[in-house]
């Protein structure tokens, strides 16, 4: 659990309990070394890989594809309660129906790993979650499988369609850039702008948006100096609270819809907030900004078949799980993807400590060999790059 459930490596763990050990003595038991540690990890996420499922349940999908590594990605196929919870999603609501790598995922491909997801649990999923990718939709499309796209992905995409390539916000966020270089390191850096991300910049608009309307309201309690520094913002105050108005409305949609789950009526309030707040007595663009989220909601809400019906309609919880890979994987790309990616299907088992204690950890070790792990990684990974070169230098000496 504490190598799972926390941010410490193999090694780490392993001093944290000898620390233990010698605090506690004799009955604290002897301390594993790292690699017995590494290996419980591999057998306990392949047995809940392999044998867990939400049969006999309705269920849902989230898909997404996680991040580059050494020019292979994951494709990740989660199962969640297909009824919404009324509270947003958790790690223990969530069961790892599928993880395949490759370095490119069609449409066919994507529909093959919902197949065999869905011989896991021996029933097809209610709908699906999904953050808009054009191989995602049409493997969606192909099942014949629902699904809803992201609210998180879909705002902030509604966002970007607007100011994207305006002109004002073009350059409002570029002089912001070259604020930032201009007076990093100087006396004036304590009130520099928070970094703007170059990817999903549109779905974390709130943190700089939020920190430029603070500024416009203590400017002139600011000294001389400062004064001039962030001066350059009077002239982009209409823009910036337009901002704020789109950031704060934003906000509101995606707790209403996290919190209590997409439903009619929930929708219903969506769209009300939209006509009162972005798009009445709005100028172009913020109408515009409205009238494409209206839309998204009008979309969603089509596919509920039942006037009861409560879907989840975020997959910010697939982004916690790669947020996790990403934490363990080595620096060194080349490692590409490990048999340590069984930790994404152990990691909702242990992540509630309550939970964690209904599993038979030692049933599940004894079942589960290491030829096992060897045999999945023949065949659901790419071979290690590290080990390859270690092999082919090794040759010459």
């Amino acid at each position: 659990m504490i190598y799972v459930g926390t941010s410490c490596g193999l090694r780490s763990v392993i001093k944290i309990l000898s620390i233990h050990e010698k605090v506690l003595g004799e009955p604290f038991g002897k301390v594993p070394c790292y690699n017995t540690e590494a290996n419980w990890v591999r057998k306990l996420g392949l047995s809940v890989y392999e044998e867990d499922a939400p049969k006999g349940s309705k269920y849902a999908y989230i898909m997404d594809e996680s991040i580059m590594i050494n020019k292979e990605k994951l494709l990740l196929v989660l199962g969640i309660p297909a009824e919404h919870a009324g509270k947003p999603l958790d790690h223990e609501d969530v069961t790892v129906l599928g993880m395949h790598v490759g370095e490119c995922f069609k449409r066919e491909d994507v529909r093959e790993s919902m197949e065999k997801a869905s011989g896991k649990t021996g029933s097809l999923p209610e709908y699906g979650i999904y953050d808009g990718a054009h191989n995602l939709v049409g493997g969606f499309n192909d099942a014949g499988i629902d699904h809803h796209l992201d609210i998180s992905h879909t705002l902030g995409n509604c966002m970007k369609h607007v100011y994207g390539k305006d002109p004002e916000f073009t350059e409002l966020t570029e002089k912001l850039g070259k604020v930032r270089l201009q007076y990093h390191l100087t006396d004036k850096a304590w009130l520099l702008p928070p970094n703007m991300r170059a990817m999903a910049r549109f779905m974390n608009l709130r943190e700089w948006v939020t920190w430029a309307r603070k500024m416009l309201g203590c400017l002139d309690s600011l000294d001389e100096g400062l004064k001039e520094a962030y001066s350059f913002l009077l002239q982009y105050r209409e823009l910036i609270e337009e901002l704020g108005v789109c950031v704060d409305s934003v906000a509101y949609l995606e707790t209403l819809c996290k919190c209590e789950g997409f439903g009619l009526r929930t929708s219903a309030l969506c769209q009300r907030h939209i006509i009162v707040n972005l798009i009445g007595n709005a100028n172009n663009r913020r109408a515009r900004v409205g009238l494409e989220m209206l839309d998204y909601f009008r979309g969603q809400a089509a596919l509920l078949n039942d006037t009861r019906q409560i879907h989840n309609i975020s997959s910010d919880i697939i982004e916690s799980e790669f947020g996790i890979l990403k934490a363990k994987v080595s620096p060194n790309k080349l490692y590409g993807f490990t048999p340590m990616v069984l930790i994404l299907p152990l990691y909702p088992k242990i992540s509630v400590y309550s939970d964690a204690k209904k599993q038979d950890f030692k049933e599940r070790l004894a079942d589960v060999k290491l030829k096992d792990i060897d045999l999945w990684a023949k065949e659901n990974l790419s071979p290690n790059r590290v080990a390859l070169r270690s092999r082919t230098l090794n040759k010459v000496s």
